[in-house]
């Protein structure tokens, strides 16, 4: 039996998600990036996550050539951010601000979380590859800003209760 598409599409849009922009170096002085709400952590010992980049994404050149990558879960207010990352093709991070780490991976200025990780194995998966990364360097934001979530094809902020 074949699944629509378009049924499998919205029926896993009903599965609400957070939101993270994942960055990887260009050459020296490059980013590249991608929104992705696929994202898992995957173990706590070791401290591993997991991470689905479009096989056909512009981006996935710099995931396979680069050792590093970034996971920066994002706040309710950064959908410009979101958006940014969003969009195919290249020069992503324009109006972005980000330095790069000690390992020259991409580290943009705001998040919530940022979770530096060293690649360390990546699987086919149907149209993604699912990387895996050993997370080596964690960046908290010291903000209380909620979370943005992408739910049923939106991005939306997160209502936090008070949290005493």
């Amino acid at each position: 039996m074949v699944v629509d598409q378009t049924l499998y599409r919205d029926a896993l849009g009903r599965f609400a998600s957070g939101v993270t922009v994942v960055t990887a170096a260009v050459g020296q002085d490059g980013i590249a990036g991608l929104t992705a709400s696929a994202f898992s952590s995957l173990s706590m010992d070791p401290p591993l996550i997991l991470v689905c980049v479009g096989e056909m994404s512009a981006s996935r050149a710099a995931f396979k050539a680069s050792p590093y990558f970034a996971v920066h879960i994002l706040a309710d207010v950064q959908e410009e951010t979101a958006m940014a990352f969003a969009r195919s093709g290249e020069d992503k991070a324009n109006g972005v601000s980000w330095s790069p780490s000690v390992r020259g991976t991409p580290i943009l200025d705001d998040f919530l979380v940022a979770l530096e990780c060293e690649r360390t194995e990546e699987f086919h998966g149907g149209d993604h590859a699912i990387i895996i990364g050993h997370i080596i360097d964690i960046k908290m934001s010291n903000c209380a800003r909620a979370p943005m979530t992408y739910y049923r094809g939106k991005l939306n902020p997160f209502a936090l209760k008070d949290q005493r």
